[in-house]
């Protein structure tokens, strides 16, 4: 059996299991009703304006905070349940390595995540464009794609936190860190930058360097993408720095943040897990 096969074996496993388990119908239902309820929000409110294109930016900004955790919570026990089992040691007497055991559910967790993202999302767009009238297709797309990119991502750091712990309840606490540190208390650097740098605290316009340092984080590169997917190009961005964006704040730059945020702790977490002692 080839490299590549043994991959796919278990990657093909990690779905099959998880389709098993009803994970995949399980983030569909909760992706589809909580970004279908935010999308409908400018019709419940009075107050709040805008088409379908700001139900999906609505959408968008809940799935921020929901896809990773729910990332999280489908793989970050992808080994280090199995680990703490011993079923792993089972695995391991088998012809597949530690490195292939480990993108086998990389590729196998991130199937099931994507999946499930992608099919919440198309029940979220058509419930969009019953209550608007239509849809913009390539806003929606795209912005379902960088929902399942920013999945993915969450999948690499749950997949390397269950590579460097022994245990589940290790697991669990640096997921819970993860999601804390990443979604929920990221922004709270960039505002104590400014303030020890510019001797306030941001306002309207703020420095490039700004924007930057918050979309350093999977979730802050994703919001920064899809605004500037909704928000017509650059001119939100030039808008919110007063002035031309530098290159350091183009899409591209962001795309690749979340590429290293799957990619490095996998890294992380192959280097720590080939010399784990398992016994």
């Amino acid at each position: 059996m080839t490299l590549a096969k043994l991959w796919l074996t278990i990657a093909r496993k990690e779905f099959a299991d998880a389709f098993r388990s009803r994970m995949i119908w399980g983030i569909v239902v909760i992706i589809a009703v909580m970004t279908s309820l935010s999308a409908g929000i400018s019709l419940l409110i009075p107050d709040v304006g805008g088409g379908a294109e700001m139900a999906i930016g609505g959408a968008s900004q809940f799935a921020g905070l929901l896809v990773p955790i729910m990332a999280l919570i489908a793989a970050y026990l992808a080994i280090a349940g199995e680990r703490e089992s011993g079923s792993l040691k089972v695995i391991l007497g088998l012809p597949p390595s530690r490195g292939e055991v480990l993108l086998g559910k990389f590729l196998g967790r991130s199937g099931v995540v994507a999946i499930g993202l992608a099919l919440g999302f198309v029940v979220s767009g058509v419930v969009t464009a019953i209550l608007y009238g239509g849809l913009p297709v390539v806003a929606f797309i795209g912005t379902t794609v960088l929902t399942v990119l920013l999945g993915v991502s969450f999948v690499g750091i749950a997949i390397g936190i269950s590579a460097v712990t022994a245990t589940r309840a290790r697991a669990m606490t640096l997921a819970i860190t993860a999601y804390l540190g990443l979604t929920l208390l990221w922004d709270l650097a960039p505002n104590a930058v400014h303030l020890l740098i510019i001797g306030e605290m941001p306002g309207g316009v703020v420095p490039a360097w700004f924007l930057l340092l918050q979309g350093l984080s999977p979730t802050g590169a994703y919001n920064a993408l899809v605004q500037r997917l909704l928000l017509g190009g650059g001119t939100a961005v030039e808008a919110r720095i007063g002035g031309p964006a530098p290159s350091y704040l183009d899409p591209v730059v962001f795309l690749v943040i979340l590429f290293a945020w799957a990619v490095v702790p996998l890294l992380v977490g192959y280097l720590r897990f080939r010399r784990a002692d398992l016994s």
